[in-house]
């Protein structure tokens, strides 16, 4: 036990998480081995969604990590989302990855 009634292999926080965690584990060792993949998380205000993602940001440390948050204010804005997602890296454009002359991103 590493802590009040809560198994060594628990992540911290996240009680009951077990299964989820080792999703997210999974899909972080495809992105360590150059595969893409999506995840959807959804679910009732409370449940735990914004705890599982910021444990998977921290088990990301390695990798570049990109993230967008639903605000109802622009919810009548075409790709509000992918605009969070993509302008903090728009400096980064020289070294796109995909073409040969450009270094990959890190």
């Amino acid at each position: 036990m590493t802590g009040p009634g809560r198994p060594a292999s628990q992540p911290r926080g996240l009680f009951g998480r077990r299964g989820e965690c080792g999703v997210l584990a999974g899909l972080l060792k495809q992105a360590r081995d150059g595969r893409s993949a999506v995840l959807v998380v959804r679910g009732e205000a409370g449940v735990g969604k914004t705890a599982l993602l910021d444990y998977a940001v921290v088990q990301a440390a390695d990798l570049r990590v990109a993230r967008a948050v639903g605000v109802e204010s622009e919810m009548e804005l075409a790709f509000a989302a992918l605009h969070q997602l993509c302008g903090p890296m728009l400096d980064h454009l020289d070294r796109w990855p995909g073409r040969p002359d450009m270094a990959p991103l890190r």
